[in-house]
């Protein structure tokens, strides 16, 4: 059984162009350009993409023993994770400034890669969760 999703707040905001920050759904304005150069972590956080990765590859094999993912979304996910990993190990991943921290370039890439299976990575589960995981891995 295949659980239907609606598309995430951030997927939604992408299509209208508006802002797919991660904070963006409560707030009308974002805020000072100061603070996003502040709170950007890539610069720290960037090494832990295979970590990353290997998170997201289990939790989209949980998602399709849940039935939220169907059996070619996640096969569609597995490929773009492993294009992604090929395009870090060959120093071709390209960060943008919209990029807040490693999970989110990931997400980000993986979406464009697989389409809207690759958005439903992020389906139950919190930053948060993804950081603790990431340093566990």
């Amino acid at each position: 059984m295949q659980r239907k999703l609606t598309r995430s707040h951030s997927q939604a905001k992408a299509d209208k162009g508006t802002s797919t920050k991660v904070w963006a759904g409560r707030f009308t304005s974002g805020p000072a350009e100061l603070m996003e150069k502040f709170s950007r972590s890539i610069d720290i956080d960037g090494r832990l993409w295979r970590e990353d990765i290997r998170v997201n590859q289990a939790w989209a094999t949980a998602l399709r023993a849940a039935g939220i993912l169907s059996a070619a979304e996640e096969k569609r996910i597995q490929n773009g994770l492993q294009r992604i990993a090929e395009e870090f190990r060959a120093n071709r991943f390209r960060f943008r400034p919209q990029d807040e921290d490693i999970h989110v370039a990931i997400e980000r890439r993986l979406t464009e890669l697989s389409g809207d299976a690759g958005a439903k990575i992020h389906t139950g589960r919190s930053r948060n969760d993804q950081v603790a995981r990431c340093m566990l891995a």
